[in-house]
């Protein structure tokens, strides 16, 4: 926007916010999301760390790169508490990222991946 612009009726800015009803005489009839704060992010942190590592010492092929950048992604998540993304991204991780998880005992997160 310029310093020449005008505005019009009503300025809305939105930053990393899930909304939902914007403007003038908009309506929400209820929650938008499924986000959740009863997440221990810390320990979620923890265990996506652990599986991370471990992914990361297996033999690479594409499977395994497309794991660790998402499970990249669900890591930065958790640093940032947001359970949405760092939700969102463990359900992406394939089944096999299960049975490792499983092996390896990071039990909390195993319950959302693949799901």
């Amino acid at each position: 926007m310029s310093k020449n612009d005008e505005i019009m009726g009503d300025k809305i800015i939105i930053n990393n916010s899930a909304i939902g009803a914007v403007g003038s005489n908009a309506v929400n009839f209820g929650n938008v999301t499924s986000s959740s704060d009863n997440y221990d992010y810390g320990l979620m942190h923890a265990e996506i760390r652990k599986l991370k590592e471990e992914i990361r010492e297996m033999p690479q092929n594409e499977e395994q790169q497309l794991a660790l950048s998402i499970l990249m992604q669900a890591e930065e998540a958790a640093s940032g508490r947001n359970g949405v993304i760092m939700i969102g991204a463990l359900k992406k991780l394939g089944f096999w990222v299960l049975g490792v998880a499983k092996d390896i005992g990071v039990n909390v997160i195993s319950n959302y991946i693949g799901k």
